[in-house]
Formats: structure tokens, sequence, C-alpha cells
């Protein structure tokens, strides 16, 4: 390692409760919520992807505490990757010592400006609350070092698509283990660029109201399949799209019986469907809406039933169609357990915030992206194994009204009438609910004609 990497030793930053070096570069150490471009820097440190590691460090402590992957002994996590390290360095920093201890990490990275950095942090900023030596950051290529194989943690955040990576990866987890996936081609995923999103992920999308989910379920369909080769089968812990990027967890487990049932959880998504399109959906238990006498904006068909035409603009798929997320993760993700792990508190953190020159709204802007990155999760919670999903601004097109009704409001009387509804994890305002798209109809013109009033 060079004495001082290019640039140190930049700005002084911080992310969740964890000190940081940064460059003095345009979009370092300032608050911004696009991404940054790779090549302004020497170490790419991505502002924008912190709400990405703070969902991460809950995560991770979660798994620890309520002992999803091991009784006793030692977490092998691999932060794959890594850059500067950040996130490997923030789960050290942010969990409390009694997880941490748990936890023996191994970051890489091919970029050795980024090594450097990563390592003069570590050295300036030692961990808290663990040994120094839990963390080993490495230069290489994490589809190498992955192969000394046993890992029931790791964690793929590519510049790009996770696909070169998902292989190795899969192979070389524990018997039971969390994969951590992220993918910043948001543009293949959503198909803004039809070609490469079948060259890259084997996949048509349709670019519409419900692209974010969309991408979220092609990339959860590859890495199904992908699992499946290998004798396993996943099981969606948490699923985002947030701004640039599309980031799934997944438990990933062993059986050759749910491998082979791979394809129950994969299917087509099909846009403005026919009524025996409709009808196949609802006879395969893939349409909480039901009512196939009613023109509807989609359904799922199961993958042995795909539509006539993929090439059409209305298919998306294959991708996965089972829940995206588990019911029992997301209610661990309240406000109050992000600000307890990862929040920065005025009386509590002094040498943090004087070491850092923070003023009150930095605090105050920290602690509102660690509370941003957990809620619409925590919100979507009571509906996220339903798969009626419609979005706010398309219901005018379909149900003859003045404008898109409250969310909130539609989910209290959906609620009322004894069917499941939340909010819907992407970013465009949308609800997921089981109940019949009928009773949908009356519910949202009740509500139109009381606004008309």
């Amino acid at each position: 390692m060079q004495n001082k990497p290019q640039g140190w030793p930049g700005i002084t930053w911080i992310e969740g409760r964890t000190l940081l070096q940064v460059p003095n570069v345009k979009g370092q150490g300032e608050w911004r919520i696009g991404p940054a471009k790779k090549s302004d820097s020497p170490v790419f440190h991505n502002v924008a992807m912190a709400n990405n590691r703070t969902r991460s460090v809950l995560l991770l402590g979660l798994a620890i505490r309520e002992r999803w992957l091991l009784k006793e002994g030692k977490l092998r996590v691999l932060d794959g990757l890594a850059a500067s390290s950040l996130r490997s360095r923030r789960w050290l920093n942010e969990l409390p010592e009694e997880l941490v201890e748990k936890l023996e990490i191994i970051s890489v990275d091919r970029n050795r400006e980024s090594v450097n950095w990563a390592l003069a942090n570590h050295k300036k900023y030692p961990p808290e609350n663990s040994n120094h030596e839990q963390l080993s950051i490495q230069e290489g290529d994490l589809r190498q070092i992955v192969y000394s194989g046993g890992w029931q943690w790791i964690d793929i955040d590519p510049y790009g698509s996770p696909i070169p990576f998902l292989d190795s990866a899969m192979q070389n987890l524990a018997r039971k283990a969390i994969l951590q996936v992220s993918a910043t081609d948001t543009a293949a995923l959503c198909g803004t660029y039809p070609q490469v999103t079948r060259r890259r992920y084997a996949a048509y999308a349709v670019n519409d109201t419900v692209t974010h989910d969309t991408a979220i379920r092609i990339l959860l369909g590859n890495i199904a399949l992908c699992a499946a080769k290998h004798e396993r089968s996943i099981e969606p812990l948490m699923s985002v799209f947030d701004g640039h990027h599309t980031r799934v967890s997944v438990l990933v487990t062993p059986g050759k019986k749910n491998a082979s049932n791979v394809y129950e959880n994969i299917g087509w998504r099909v846009n403005s469907p026919d009524k025996n399109t409709i009808t196949t959906s609802i006879k395969a238990g893939l349409h909480s809406f039901g009512c196939a006498d009613y023109p509807q904006p989609r359904v799922f068909l199961p993958y042995n039933s795909p539509p006539k035409s993929l090439a059409n603009g209305k298919v998306s798929g294959p991708l996965w169609t089972g829940p995206i997320a588990k019911k029992q993760v997301l209610e661990h993700l309240t406000e109050d357990y992000a600000l307890e792990t990862c929040g920065i508190c005025k009386d509590d953190h002094k040498h943090l915030i004087s070491l850092a020159n923070w003023k009150d709204e930095d605090i105050r802007m920290s602690n509102k992206k660690v509370i941003s990155c957990v809620k619409r999760l925590h919100q979507s919670k009571d509906a996220v194994e339903t798969n009626g999903l419609v979005t706010m601004d398309e219901l005018p097109q379909w149900i003859n009204i003045d404008g898109p009704p409250s969310p909130k409001k539609l989910i209290s009387a959906i609620n009322q009438r004894g069917f499941k509804a939340a909010v819907s994890v992407i970013s465009t305002p949308a609800i997921q609910t089981d109940i019949p798209w009928n009773e949908l109809i009356k519910i949202v013109k009740d509500i139109n004609d009381v606004i008309a009033k």
C-alpha cells in the first residue's frame, strides 16, 4: 500500500455513524441523490448509494440477532466490488458489539487506488465495536476470491450489471446464506434498451408505470434460475428500486426439490390482457384482482403458459412472480430500529460531528436519509405477499374518474372492507392489494364522488 493514496486526505465525511475521508472532488462530501461518475474520483465512493449501505447494515444486524444463518460461530462475509470498503466498515462500526463479534469479513476490489483509500480509512478510523483484524481489505477479483467458499453472506454491488458475478457467487455460498445484489443498469432492466435487456437478462421488459417492479422481478428471476442450476432456491427478503439502482436481498438454501420447482415462481407479465388471459392468470393463482369480465391493466401468467406473442410491446419476462420481500423481515425495519442503529445523535456522537465539522442541518439530513431508506419498505409489509399492483396515475384510464385518488385514502378504504392493501416499494405512487377488481372500482368511484362534492 502507498503511504498516502492519491488525493489523500481529501474531505472528512460521515455516512451512517461511520467516519471516512473522501476525495476532494465535486459530488463527494456533499448531499446528493444522483449517481456519481466513476471516472471523476480516484476511489468510487457513490454518495447516492448511502441508503443501499444502510439497509445492508440493518439486514445483517437482523440476520445475526435472529440467527437466520448460524446458531453459533463466525459469519463469513464477502463484500465484493467494495470500492472504498465503506459498507464493510459500516457493518463493524454501527452494529452492536455483541453482533459484530460474530463477523469475519473480506472486502475486495480490483482497483488499487480504491483499496489504498479503503486501507487508509480503516487505519485512520479503526472500528470502535470490533477488532481491527475482523476486516481484511484485499485487492483482487471477486470471481477468484469467492472460490475459497463457505460464505454465509455475499454482497455484489457492481458498477453496472451483476450478471457476470452471479454464477461464481452462487456456487460458493454456504448451505444457508444471504446474497445481496445491486444492479445500476436500470435502463436495461426497465426495458429502455430492449436489445440490451434480452442480451443481458434474457428477458423482455415493458417500460410502463410499473417498470420499476418489473426491473426488480427480472433481476430476481435471473438469480432464481442461477440458484436452480446449482440445486438451490431463493426466498426474497427485501427488494427496492431506489433512484438509479435496483437492489434485492435473498435467502439461498440447498435442495433439489425446491430447485426443480423454480418455475412455480417464474412467469410473464402481460399488459392490457384479454378475458382469456385474465382467466388463465386467475386459474394459476397469480391474479389477486380476479374478475375476468372487467378490463384491467395487467396480469401474471405462469412460465408454462406464455402469451402468444412476446414481441408485441405488451409482455415482460421471464420474471419472478412470487413475493419480492418477506413480511417478517419488513416488520423489523422500523424507523426506530434504523435510527437506533445508524442515526446520529447530537449529544451521543459529538466526536464524529466535530471531526466532520457538521452542522445541525447535516445531522438532520443524515437522519432523514436513514429514515427514508426503510419507511416505504416497512409500510409495504401488510400486502407484500399479494400480487395486485396498480399505480394511482393509471386508474383514471381504467376507471371513469376525474383524477387519481390518494394512495392513503384508497388503502384505508380497502382495509376497511377487510382486504389487504399497502403502498408499493416502487418509486411511482402505487399500491399492492388483494381486493377484487370490481370492488376496487366501487371504492375508487366512491372516493372520487366525495372529492367531487
